[in-house]
């Protein structure tokens, strides 16, 4: 028996369907608007006994992670006949605060982010953080939550003073959309393109210049402010980390492993493999042999090959292999017999339609 990490096609976006145990899954966001559509679609040729998760989790309220829900799960133009969560992970509102969300029912004031508040008016009559009594998912005491069948997932980030950050951005992103007329009910209380051509590296030394370049904190607080999750079964350990920033995934899993690097089998690499959020500290904090990029290289064509060099330069495992969901021009430059064989590394490519699959078998 497996556990099988599928990173759907999401276009610059995350959509992650892990699959365990007897019928157990779990979708960790659901792309574009488009993404969510087409998700809806692949729903739909199951068996209705195949349309229910233990859980959801959306990571944050970007819409290349939030957008798939909305459009599959909470409007979708046409529902998904027995489509059932068991728990839905996600942080509104009241979560940026500490508290819990208002019941459905109460009458809403002007506050909040455009899209979370339109999952959150869904969300009220839903399964809700119950993991964390709807309270927020933050990392606090780091103890793992039992899943049943023998996973457990353990929140890494945000921190609770990630969430505050988020505040001022949210309001004015939802004033925005009541501006326009997108929202009439809202919760009570309340980055640059890449370059276009491949870099220059002809020797060991080219990688270790690019590797050490300087690069801007990414600015976004949604970003921020995404949960982060280490999986752990039969002993194999996934750390799947969103958009998240580097220090905050830094500071988690220094807090996990007393400062040691963490091993892992896999990990997704937070922000679609931006230099913003791949640090010479975060490389170093972890121990893995297969880093996943989750981009077509729509918009801001990811990865950046300044965060490709950081992993290379600075990781702790030898022939690290880098794993594409879907194949891309950005992405393509690193299918490269020279480059491979020069810095020790290895490649593998999902497919546009079905992405990319990882299946773990017990350590």
């Amino acid at each position: 028996m497996n556990l099988d990490i599928q990173f759907l096609n999401a276009r610059q976006g995350d959509a992650i369907w892990i699959r365990w145990g007897t019928g157990r899954q779990i979708m960790i966001d659901m792309g574009t608007h488009q993404t969510g559509v087409k998700l809806a679609e692949r729903l739909r040729e199951l068996p209705k006994q195949q349309r229910k998760f233990d859980l959801l989790v959306v990571t944050h309220v970007d819409v290349d992670h939030i957008g798939g829900v909305l459009s599959c799960v909470s409007e979708p133009a046409e529902l998904v006949e027995d489509l059932a969560f068991n728990d839905v992970w996600f942080n509104g509102w009241e979560h940026l605060s500490g508290k819990r969300p208002a019941s459905e029912g109460v009458r809403l004031e002007p506050m909040g982010g455009a899209q979370g508040e339109a999952f959150a008016k869904w969300l009220r009559n839903q399964p809700w953080n119950e993991a964390f009594d709807r309270g927020p998912v933050v990392r606090s005491d780091m103890t793992p939550i039992d899943m049943g069948d023998g996973l457990a997932l353990t929140v890494i980030a945000p921190s609770q003073a990630r969430l505050e950050a988020l505040k001022p951005d949210w309001k004015e992103d939802v004033k925005a959309a009541i501006d326009r007329g997108d929202l009439d009910e809202v919760s009570p209380g309340l980055e640059a393109m890449g370059p276009s051509t491949p870099p220059v590296l002809e020797t060991k030394v080219d990688l270790e210049i690019l590797a050490e370049k300087s690069a801007p904190k990414d600015p976004s607080k949604a970003n921020g402010s995404s949960i982060t999750l280490l999986l752990e079964w039969e002993k194999r350990r996934v750390l799947l980390t969103g958009d998240g920033f580097a220090d905050e995934l830094h500071e988690g899993l220094a807090a996990l492993n007393n400062g040691e690097p963490v091993k892992l089998d896999v990990i997704k690499t937070p922000h679609h493999g931006s230099r913003q959020n791949m640090t010479k500290a975060l490389v170093e904090a972890v121990d893995c042999p297969l880093w996943v990029f989750s981009s077509d290289g729509t918009t801001f064509r990811h990865p950046d090959a300044q965060a490709i060099a950081r992993i290379l330069q600075f990781g702790a495992h030898p022939n690290p292999t880098l794993a594409f969901n879907t194949p891309s021009t950005f992405n393509g430059w690193w299918n490269n017999d020279v480059w491979r064989e020069l810095f020790g590394y290895q490649v593998r490519y999902g497919t546009i339609d079905d992405g990319l699959t990882v299946s773990l078998t017990p350590a």
